[in-house]
């Protein structure tokens, strides 16, 4: 309800209190690509191979630079279907390294901070860094941690929490959502790619579930150790030897994941998502690649002229010429058990996601008709020389090369070569690859974004003077009806709202609160939070936030409004104060001008079922078809060129002297970095208080 937290000086004020760092963002001025000359040389190191009896095999690469070593361990395994239990990998990988057999989790932990060191384990593999002379330890510490790991119950318990809560965030999340919905499209619900986890898979894990998944996975004969820095190789294989060597073999799984999907013509895949501020968009296309194709390198550099990297083609385009987008991109996978994807995606504007969709496929589509510059081609090869001279510089980018030739079938010297091979790509070849792997006409464009604002244009969408065809699907990919946003004639902004203000005891009962106190509070980051706002029916005001121990207060009287905020005071103008003094009204929507109102139509808040009201160019308000109650206010902000959303959801009403108001408010905004948002519980709401004028001084 607008009354507890309603105006964006209180969300302002709100951040204020609750924002405990600053992020600074630097700029850096790639415009100027530095001059080409001779060829740099990677140099990897002459690698010590080993394989042990158990089939683990072990590549040691000695530098005695710097007095470090790390550690890198692959396992070279397909994607598997869950079987219905999606996420158990996760949940699998959270609880390795908290503890063994043989060392409680508290100990483990406190050794390898002790050491200032590096370790994770996970399911499909593990690293580890330190110091030289902690670097025997840290080995027995990952064999310990892999062959005799403690899988907690208590632990279990929390991480399917957290993953739990987790998923609910990503139901909000229109990237998240276009990116599942978009793999089950190109794959497949029963192809691993295709899974996705979800509530349902999360209960599906039992604790017993544990141990059988991660040895039936986790073996030595299809797994690679990467050990480089300041290290002797043979007393190193030693050790190895003596710390792994009962690590017992498995049978290797192979499932036949390959992909059966075909599409025999681009079409459109929308997802509507109600509370979408903006449309993700995503062009895919399934292609065959591997890193020993002839075509890989080539295709690399295509892709980063195309969208891989922010000076792109598709940037350019997008965000710098139309300003549709803060941003555009592409990508392709590589994989020797199964197709992927190649991959071009934004996210636009909402009234403009019909161009964008345009102007993305217009760009690929160049690339695959016209050559590419000289100078272009030149300037992306050297931007990419030195991206790939940096990058090789990581003792684990090194570790990865080392085992991309021997899991990738490459040549010995592929990465040592890697720089003269690009340096060979050509023009031809660009256009050559850009035919064979973009493709345009045989794809899937998915859209997640608010259907009420987009449906009507995307249906008359054309592509190469085609009209393309249009499906709709929930979030869990299935194929539905196209969403109906029509309302009645007999419903208005004007009846929502007389509907709501009924909804919540009626216009007589609102007319009797003179006054009203209410503390709402919360729990921030394990801090007690307290916000208790006092008003009266002269559209005055006085807010009071307790956190960390310090107290703010945001004060508003009829023609003014102020902040307190460290000892200083902040006098509101303009917009904000306007905004404040609107907002002090014990119940605004009484005072609302129902001429300005616009109705959108039908939307859907957490699943259920709303109108939505567009009260001005910023700010919407959302209504329960079966109640009649609010359940959402949106505020939306351009500030510093980009849009900052501004989420409240309104949950659990309760009666209080004969006037509903929601006992759960979530605020979420994209400058207030708490997981789920502030989530405010009322402590209590009082009406018809004793105030004076004083109080609001």
């Amino acid at each position: 309800m607008k009354n507890i937290l309603n105006t964006t000086i209180t969300k302002k004020f709100l951040l204020i209190a609750l924002l405990a760092s600053n992020i600074i963002y630097s700029q850096v001025d790639r415009s100027q690509i530095p001059s080409s000359g001779p060829d740099p040389e990677i140099k990897l190191g002459q690698p010590f191979e080993y394989k042990l009896n158990n089939g683990l095999k072990l590549i040691i690469v000695e530098n005695n630079k710097l007095p470090r070593a790390s550690v890198n361990l692959f396992i070279d395994s397909q994607s598997y279907s869950s079987q219905g239990k999606s996420g158990i990998g996760s949940i699998t990988s959270s609880l390795l390294g908290k503890g063994t057999k043989n060392i409680s989790k508290d100990d483990f932990i406190e050794e390898i901070d002790f050491m200032g060191s590096t370790l994770a384990l996970y399911t499909s593999g593990a690293y580890g860094s330190s110091l030289s002379k902690y670097f025997p330890r840290i080995l027995e510490l990952l064999a310990d941690g892999l062959l005799n790991p403690v899988f907690d119950k208590e632990e279990f318990t929390k991480e399917k929490n957290r993953l739990l809560e987790s998923i609910k965030e990503n139901e909000k999340s229109v990237t998240s959502i276009a990116s599942r919905v978009g793999d089950i499209i190109i794959y497949g619900k029963n192809h691993p790619n295709g899974e996705y986890t979800s509530e349902s898979s999360i209960n599906n894990i039992s604790f017993e579930d544990l141990e059988p998944y991660f040895k039936k996975r986790f073996i030595p004969n299809n797994a690679y150790m990467v050990i480089i820095g300041d290290v002797n190789a043979e007393k190193t294989k030693e050790t190895i030897v003596s710390l792994f060597s009962k690590w017992e073999k498995g049978e290797i799984i192979i499932e036949d994941i390959t992909v059966n999907n075909s599409f025999d013509q681009t079409e459109i895949h929308f997802i509507d998502m109600p509370n979408a501020i903006q449309s993700e968009i995503r062009f895919q296309n399934l292609i065959k690649m591997r890193k020993n194709s002839p075509d890989y390198i080539s295709l690399l550099v295509a892709n980063r002229i195309l969208g891989g990297e922010p000076e792109s083609r598709l940037e350019s385009r997008i965000r710098e010429d139309k300003g549709y987008a803060y941003y555009a991109r592409s990508n392709f996978g590589s994989n020797k058990y199964s197709s992927t994807t190649f991959n071009a995606f934004t996210s636009s504007r909402a009234d403009v996601t019909d161009s964008s969709v345009v102007e993305l496929l217009a760009e690929i589509d160049k690339i695959k008709k016209f050559k590419v510059g000289d100078q272009e081609l030149k300037d992306i090869k050297s931007a990419y020389f030195g991206d790939f001279v940096r990058d090789s510089e990581s003792p684990s980018t090194i570790a990865q090369y080392s085992v991309d030739i021997k899991i990738e079938e490459l040549e010995n010297d592929y990465y040592k070569d890697f720089i003269r091979n690009v340096n060979e790509v050509t023009s031809n070849d660009i256009l050559k690859v850009s035919k064979k792997y973009f493709n345009t006409n045989q794809g899937a464009i998915i859209i997640a974004g608010k259907g009420s604002e987009l449906i009507d244009k995307l249906e008359n969408l054309k592509y190469n003077g085609n009209k393309l065809n249009i499906n709709y699907y929930d979030k869990s990919g299935n194929i539905i009806d196209k969403p109906n946003y029509s309302v009645s004639d007999n419903i208005t902004a004007e009846s929502i709202i007389r509907n709501y203000i009924e909804a919540i005891g009626g216009l007589d009962k609102i007319n009797s609160i003179t006054s009203m106190e209410n503390t709402y509070v919360a729990d921030v980051m394990g801090n007690p939070f307290e916000l208790t706002t006092l008003k009266s029916n002269k559209n005055q005001s006085v807010t009071n936030i307790n956190v960390m121990g310090q107290t703010q207060k945001i004060v508003v009287n009829q023609s003014s409004a102020f902040m307190q905020v460290m000892g200083q005071t902040i006098e509101m103008t303009g917009a904000e104060l306007d905004e404040a003094i609107a907002g002090a009204a014990l119940f605004p929507e009484t005072s609302l001008d129902y001429s300005s109102l616009e109705l959108i139509g039908k939307s859907e808040v957490n699943n259920i079922a709303a109108y939505e009201i567009k009260v001005s160019g910023s700010k919407s308000l959302f209504y329960s078809i079966e109640t009649g109650l609010k359940l959402k206010e949106v505020q939306t902000q351009e500030m510093g060129g980009n849009t900052m959303i501004t989420e409240q959801f309104y949950s659990s009403y309760e009666d209080v002297e004969g006037i509903l108001f929601p006992m759960s408010i979530n605020l979420i905004s994209p400058s207030m970095p708490i997981p789920g948002g502030l989530n405010l519980n009322a402590k209590s709401i009082k009406l018809n208080v004793e105030v004076s004028d004083s109080d609001f001084n």
